[in-house]
């Protein structure tokens, strides 16, 4: 590269530095707020006094409202990101960028848990396509182990695209390149899902109206790649299943990244998802394979395959990724962690519609994280780098992302 990457590196650490400092400062007194129980008036003038009996707020999960029998709940939470990017490519070309976004979220429960509902909204629209509404969806437990959601939702497109309602419980600021090509949007629809030995092993099938595929707009030659896939316009009809088994109860969406907790006791996971779409342009059937692992001490890894078959092109693409970390134990109100990633995504489908041989990417990346209250108070750095091959002509990006997060 023409300009050396300390010149970004050095303000870049400062700004973690000070973000670092600010979270410390203010880590213990937004705990102090965890499991503060109020009870709420109840005079004959109060109708919601009447309605909530209580009011509990967690960090990370929100204010939660209970009825007074128990068999209702409201919570409200939200999240607030602020971040850095600076990027250079191989002709010397910079670029840089802050950025901010704030979600908003209301969910709970009625009658006795067999209702549910969820709503999660980005004030400043931006998400999924510029629209202001991420997720909204309703749920209805049809047997104990057995619950149908309607609305827009995850459809359960891969383990690092599940991760989450929050969409922070990352260890490195950036989702892989090959999450961002072969999954990771919403979709509107139906998720039938379910779970049986004490809810280690998961299943789910749902049909939905648009794919879930997201395509990375970050490389150079992004523009061009998104021409030769689905990219979740409206379909015919889409549909998705999969299964997942574990050591400990929950699915994909249960899954946070990296052994924070590092508690002694190793988890597990592993499943496989197909995804059918039926798009405009051709039919693509996608198949994800994952497995995560955290060992107790720290150590954690995971790693997901994709690979994406086009009907009447005949062509197959590609890709996926492996990560490993390592959190330390906490040191007061810091607990910090580091993390790499490697990926990779072999182009089939883009190469043919450019009549070039082939087109392959690869990403590294290499990220230290500092946590204050796990996922839910952090500041995040990495550099990464993304290097696109069209036919033997390389092109390199790399860039440094800085990120704050404060789930509350």
């Amino acid at each position: 590269m023409k300009n050396p990457l300390t010149r970004t590196l050095i303000p870049t650490a400062s700004l973690l530095a000070f973000a670092s400092a600010v979270a410390a400062q203010n880590a213990p007194s937004l705990q102090q707020l965890e499991g503060k129980i109020s009870t709420l008036p109840q005079s004959a003038g109060s109708s919601i006094g009447g309605f909530m009996n209580s009011a509990r707020y967690e960090l990370g999960r929100g204010l939660t409202f209970t009825t007074q029998d128990g068999g209702s709940s409201m919570t409200v939470g939200g999240q607030v990101q602020a971040g850095y990017s600076w990027s250079e490519d191989d002709n010397g070309t910079t670029g840089s960028d802050f950025d901010a976004n704030a979600r908003v979220r209301l969910g709970g429960a009625m009658m006795d848990g067999k209702v549910s509902y969820f709503v999660q909204m980005n004030p400043s629209g931006g998400d999924q396509g510029n629209r202001d509404l991420i997720d909204a969806w309703a749920g209805w437990q049809l047997q104990d182990n057995l619950n149908l959601r309607l609305g827009q939702q995850k459809m359960r497109s891969g383990l690092s695209a599940d991760t989450s309602a929050n969409d922070t419980d990352f260890e490195t600021s950036t989702r892989s390149i090959a999450t961002n090509e072969f999954a990771n949007l919403r979709a509107t629809g139906a998720l039938l899902e379910g779970h049986s030995m004490e809810g280690r092993l998961n299943y789910h099938f749902g049909v939905m109206n648009k794919g879930t595929a997201a395509f990375d707009q970050s490389t150079a030659a992004g523009a061009v790649l998104t021409t030769a896939g689905q990219g979740n316009d409206d379909t015919d009809v889409a549909w998705t299943a999969g299964v997942s088994f574990g050591s400990h109860a929950g699915n994909s969406e249960d899954w946070s990244e990296g052994d924070l907790a590092r508690s002694g006791d190793m988890q597990w996971i592993g499943g496989a998802t197909v995804t059918a779409d039926n798009g405009p342009n051709d039919n693509l059937t996608t198949v994800n394979v994952f497995g995560g692992l955290k060992m107790g001490n720290g150590l954690a890894a995971q790693v997901e395959w994709w690979t994406r078959d086009a009907d009447d092109a005949d062509t197959s693409d590609n890709g996926g990724y492996a990560q490993i970390s390592y959190t330390m134990a906490k040191t007061g109100s810091l607990q910090p962690g580091f993390v790499f990633r490697w990926g990779s995504i072999d182009h089939e489908a883009a190469a043919a519609a450019l009549g070039v041989s082939d087109i392959e990417q690869t990403e590294l990346v290499l990220g230290a994280n500092a946590y204050y209250a796990e996922h839910n108070l952090k500041t995040q750095v990495q550099v990464r780098n993304v290097n696109t091959d069209v036919a033997g002509a390389d092109g390199d990006v790399t860039s440094v992302d800085l990120l704050f997060t404060l789930v509350f």
